[in-house]
């Protein structure tokens, strides 16, 4: 495992291009484009005013940069470097922007969701759509490109409307049972669109593409309701995590639950693996040698090597009081993932936040916990295999495979804390990025973390 040098990043803003060949990052009002090779910079290019986000195309041919406070979007050509297009909402501002699955039109919000508008790179006509809803995710595209579906608020119901992305010509649109929709999301297939409601009334309502409403899906009533949502990458499965602290799996069959899985502080089970992270003085000097890159010298400060144990039953988990009288508690399943072979689901209770649970979808059973000594701030699948990165806000990262798990030490000057990451298309390596830097960290494939298991 190596770790490439250490580079200067602003507002967590890197990605690697879909296609796997490029690497964007920003810096103020910098955009850098670099060969995920060689790590050398091939374009450069400078930002009217500070990036606060920063998007490819599905492409990987044109690069979008959306500047919310001055209400700007600029476009930037890796075929044409001396391209580029400039977009100004003027003083309808901006919110959002984001890019069309065809990646020749570009979508803004405007400030108060006052409406949509679609830019066309092509032609260079403007559309209109009125009413959007001011929710968290309230657009969603299917997975060929063909359709969006847009929830909206009219006099004082909720919609959603359903548009083909090839002439933005008005599909389908019908009013959804919902009090107060909080998201929408197409099923990987693009055959099913899944509605859910705000977390004070539990209701998932699923529609098929033209408008007919399938299923309804409410598990409990009076208390707080769903927190997140995933379909499964094979569309057969629709996971609801929920502030009661357990995640329900929808069929695609009949849209009834099939199984849920609570999330219990006292593990007791035999049959289940805990790994917990622990942290161990080692004799000065000898700090990161097991880890140690050969790109970027190891940091002579470290003294703790981090590691994880297998835990003897029963094991109780380190939980979390939530403050009942402020918002958005600390309890519920925040984050839920399926692997990309439909294998496994992971999810964090946010009231047992040092903990990662990964169930094993084939068995409908909790497979694995592992427990960090530290918060969980994300998680992500590798997008070739059953295997999970993880980031706690510390100079760690950690991976984990049906092979085993390993802590592995950033190595560098310095405290290098990993407050997100993101995979290559390939899964052969991944970029850790911290508040002012990022480096990336290169896997070997053959073995993935079976080599490094501590089991």
């Amino acid at each position: 495992m190596n770790f490439s040098e250490v580079f200067k990043l602003s507002g967590l803003l890197c990605k690697f291009s879909p296609d796997g060949k490029y690497l964007a990052s920003c810096v103020q009002y910098r955009l850098v484009v670099r060969d995920t090779q060689t790590l050398q910079i091939l374009q450069l290019y400078t930002c009217l005013d500070q990036v606060q986000h920063m998007e490819w195309s599905a492409d990987s041919l044109f690069i979008l940069c959306a500047m919310y406070k001055r209400g700007l979007v600029q476009v930037w050509s890796l075929e044409q470097p001396e391209w580029h297009c400039r977009i100004d909402e003027g003083s309808a501002g901006l919110v959002t922007s984001c890019w069309s699955p065809d990646g020749r039109h570009v979508l803004n919000t405007t400030e108060f969701h006052l409406r949509v508008t679609v830019w066309s790179l092509c032609t260079k006509s403007v559309s209109y759509i009125k009413y959007p809803k001011a929710c968290q995710q309230g657009l969603s595209f299917t997975r060929d490109g063909r359709y969006m579906a847009l929830a909206e608020r009219r006099d004082c119901k909720d919609f959603v409307s359903v548009f083909v992305c090839s002439d933005w010509q008005l599909l389908r649109h019908f009013d959804t049972d919902t009090q107060d929709l909080a998201g929408i999301e197409w099923a990987p297939n693009g055959c099913v669109l899944a509605v859910w409601d705000t977390c004070l009334e539990y209701k998932v309502l699923l529609y098929s593409l033209d408008g007919r409403l399938l299923s309804v899906f409410c598990a409990y009533e009076w208390s707080l309701g769903i927190k997140s949502v995933a379909w499964s990458p094979s569309s057969q499965f629709l996971a609801v995590g929920s502030y009661d602290g357990k995640v329900r799996l929808l069929n695609h069959v009949t849209w009834k639950m099939i199984t849920e899985f609570g999330h219990p502080t006292t593990i007791s089970n035999p049959k289940i693996v805990v790994y917990k992270e622990v942290e161990k003085s080692l004799p000065p000097g000898l700090g990161h040698l097991s880890f140690s890159s050969s790109r970027a010298a190891p940091s002579p400060r470290a003294t703790f090597e981090s590691k994880y144990e297998v835990a003897s039953m029963p094991v109780s988990l380190q939980t979390l009081k939530p403050v009942a009288d402020r918002a958005n508690p600390k309890i519920g399943i925040g984050l839920l993932a399926f692997s990309p072979d439909n294998s496994f689901l992971a999810t964090r209770n946010d009231n047992v936040p040092n903990a990662v649970w990964v169930w094993d979808i084939r068995k409908l059973r909790l497979f694995v916990v592992l427990e960090q000594l530290s918060p969980v701030r994300l998680f992500q699948w590798d997008p070739q295999q059953p295997r999970l990165a993880i980031c706690t806000g510390g100079s760690k990262v950690y991976l984990w495979s049906p092979a085993g798990c390993v802590s592995v030490q950033v190595p560098g000057e310095g405290d290098f804390p990993v407050l997100s990451l993101c995979w290559h298309v390939s899964g052969d390596s991944l970029a850790l990025l911290s508040k002012d830097h990022f480096c990336l960290c290169f896997l070997e494939t053959e073995e993935g973390v079976g080599e490094d298991d501590h089991t």
